[in-house]
């Protein structure tokens, strides 16, 4: 065994489930982060602002302010630094620097793309293959291959592995030479976090608590928890693989279980290994914690490709990182590092497994190894009503579950930033009002528009198992400025499979009611 590698190994029902109050979670890519303010008690205010379409994801940050006129001049000079550097490094848009260099074969890249750029040689040369920005030659034979609904051919994967045996661009002194198609999104992103977040410093009173884009987040000097994802549960109200207290570091997490290729029916990971031309299947998630976001952008990549020995065994060769994956068999990997992590003890506690024939004789049990996931789309920005400063804002959301006399058996979500607009999720406030303590438990941050999952184990909010029986789901949605949704409707939740697809409305673009064993979610 490699030094600084153990292997945790645990099955899906070993870990612990979600509790009535469930632990926040990441929802990603895949892999997911979730960041809440410190317990302790902060002299300077926290605010929290996200935005939307940034590279391509989500991101929030978290300036400690002593006003929010300091907080939001924070906050502009964070994002315009983001804009800055996506027009340098970004693949995405033709009026990028990297993208007019990819047309023209090279050129004189700028001080920041050199930079990258030679970041991405070194952990090429150190992984051995293993990260290779060249691996945008096999994304698009694997995107072409989900449009026809086949793999790609042998020989077209051969050929492309074969080209990306030799360097897919050449950098000398201030001269760049490209041999092909190449992306930097495995490194970029983390190293645009890096820089953007450090420019809280340079507004007086102003100081970082958290940034984080997509999966990958900068940590200030003030503890905050930070949720590490697991990526066997679909759900986006799942119980994390744990929960650490971080400060002054980085955490990246990277996936293909949310993230791939359907093809030929098949979910395939949009990871890809450079060695060989296919999907990373074999890992489903992996994160790093390390001293920069863009040292653990890229091991995080690194990890899923290598698989845990490779991938383990080159994180203990890096200094200040450590880090965690799981394998798709359902095997949680964790090198000695993270285990020391404060949180990470969570890693080790254990449920009882679940063994039974779904069968006890009680046909008002809840069946075994059952759950109803409510799978939902919230629409876009742009098919919904409502503008106000600053852009769009996402919509409040509520969903839970009523008996069959209306009362309500347990809340499987509820987003909000502002309390002040909770009394506008109309029925779940009425139908709580007298439990104030429950919005502190089970709230979290709202979400940006797109499809989304929460699964219900059959108890109540205390954590009391429920009887098999007629059960009513509810999804509430507002958005200030914008337009109110109520959907209500009833199941019979005994022992037989069933799913019922629910027309949609003014923010709620469709939803699917399954209930059976866990499977991944079908909105799409």
């Amino acid at each position: 065994m490699a030094a600084g590698y153990v292997a945790a190994r645990f099955s899906v029902t070993d870990l612990p489930r979600p509790s009535p109050a469930f632990s926040p979670s990441f929802a990603a890519l895949l892999a997911a982060l979730l960041l809440a303010p410190a317990a302790v008690a902060q002299a300077t205010p926290a605010f929290p602002s996200a935005r939307e379409g940034v590279l391509g994801s989500s991101g929030r940050l978290i300036v400690l302010a002593p006003d929010a006129a300091t907080a939001a001049r924070a906050e502009a000079a964070v994002f315009h630094e983001v804009e800055r550097l996506d027009r340098v490094l970004s693949t995405w848009r033709d009026d990028s620097e990297l993208a007019g260099l990819i047309r023209t074969g090279g050129g004189k890249p700028s001080t920041e793309l050199r930079t990258v750029l030679a970041l991405a040689e070194r952990w090429r040369r150190d992984s051995g293959g293993a990260f290779e920005p060249g691996v945008a030659r096999l994304t698009a034979l694997w995107t072409a291959a989900a449009e026809r609904g086949t793999p790609p051919a042998e020989a077209e994967l051969q050929a492309a592995v074969s080209a990306l045996r030799q360097p897919s661009f050449e950098l000398h002194d201030e001269a760049l030479r490209i041999h092909g198609p190449i992306s930097l999104d495995a490194l970029a992103k983390g190293w645009i976090v890096d820089r953007a977040a450090a420019a809280v410093a340079g507004i007086e009173g102003a100081a970082l608590q958290s940034f984080q884009i997509g999966g990958d987040t900068r940590l200030g000097q003030t503890p905050s928890a930070i949720a590490i994802a697991d990526p066997r549960q679909p759900a986006d109200n799942r119980a994390p693989l744990c929960t650490l207290q971080l400060a002054g570091c980085a955490v990246a997490t990277s996936g293909g279980h949310a993230r791939g290729f359907e093809v030929a029916g098949r979910h395939r990971s949009h990871l890809l290994d450079p060695r060989t031309g296919q999907p990373c299947d074999a890992v489903l998630g992996a994160s790093v914690v390390a001293d920069d976001t863009t040292t653990a952008d890229a091991l995080a990549t690194i990890l899923c490709v290598l698989g845990p020995t490779e991938g383990l065994a080159l994180l203990a060769k890096v200094p200040g990182a450590s880090g965690v994956l799981v394998t798709a068999d359902g095997a949680v990997h964790a090198s000695e590092a993270f285990l020391r992590l404060p949180g990470a003890e969570e890693l080790a506690r254990t449920a009882p497994a679940i063994t039974s024939d779904g069968s006890d004789g009680d046909d008002r049990s809840w069946p075994t190894d059952f759950a109803l996931q409510v799978e939902f789309e919230i629409k876009a920005p742009a098919t919904t009503g409502g503008r106000g400063r600053g852009g769009w804002k996402r919509p409040y959301v509520a969903v839970w579950i009523e008996d069959l006399t209306g009362a309500p058996a347990r809340t499987l979500c509820l987003w909000l930033e502002d309390r002040r607009w909770l009394r506008d999720l109309r029925r779940w406030s009425k139908q709580h009002a007298e439990l104030p303590e429950l919005v502190g438990t089970v709230s979290q941050a709202t979400r940006k528009a797109g499809s989304y999952t929460l699964a219900w184990d059959g108890k109540d909010d205390e954590g009391r198992q429920l009887a098999a029986g007629r059960y009513t789901v509810c999804i509430e949605v507002v958005r200030e400025h914008g337009g109110y949704q109520l959907i209500r409707r009833d199941l019979d939740l005994v022992r037989a499979p069933q799913t019922l697809d629910v027309a949609g409305g003014d923010e709620i673009a469709k939803a699917r009611l399954v209930f059976g064993p866990p499977a991944r979610s079908q909105v799409r």
